[in-house]
């Protein structure tokens, strides 16, 4: 199950890169995440950053904890996450956030979520709730952004990428 999503954001690309890399923190603003727990911490070049990191999630009656890889490139603006390793109930998980810089300094975020779960049953529920959940996540980062971020932008303006 794949969804893709666009939002104007009106803080600077390189703020909400941060606070999405931010892996440490997800638990204070998504509900849903009740632990995160940094394994490893890399920076092969000044531009990338990755991490891998065990997320525990818990969503009514499912709770699952998996690994992760979470590669920040801030040369190009982009987060990409992923789900490692073969255990639990996800199949496969591809997180993909991009920050594109507008005109004004605002940021127009291309999101991507694609996951596979691997019962049958539990992947038939979570396709009538990707929407819901890409959304949920999309409204907690944008709340957290304005909780952290510096505002920029003016939000009278319809603009497109510089």
């Amino acid at each position: 199950m794949r969804i893709h999503r666009q939002q104007r954001l009106f803080h600077c690309p390189e703020d909400l890169l941060d606070m999405v890399i931010d892996v440490e923190n997800y638990p204070k603003f998504i509900n849903f995440i009740s632990s995160v727990r940094i394994l490893r911490r890399e920076t092969p070049t000044p531009a990338i950053e990755a991490l891998t990191v065990d997320v525990a999630v818990q969503y009514k009656f499912i709770s699952e904890t998996f690994r992760s890889l979470a590669t920040a490139d801030r040369e190009n603006l982009r987060i990409r996450i992923e789900k490692a390793g073969h255990g639990g109930a996800v199949r496969k998980l591809t997180n993909i956030w991009e920050f594109h810089l507008l005109s004004d300094g605002s940021t127009q975020l291309d999101f991507t979520l694609d996951v596979a779960l691997k019962a049958a049953p539990l992947q038939f529920l979570f396709r009538r709730k990707i929407d819901d959940t890409a959304a949920s996540i999309m409204n907690a980062f944008e709340r957290r952004a304005q909780q952290i971020c510096q505002p920029v932008g003016d939000m009278s303006k319809d603009l497109r990428v510089v």
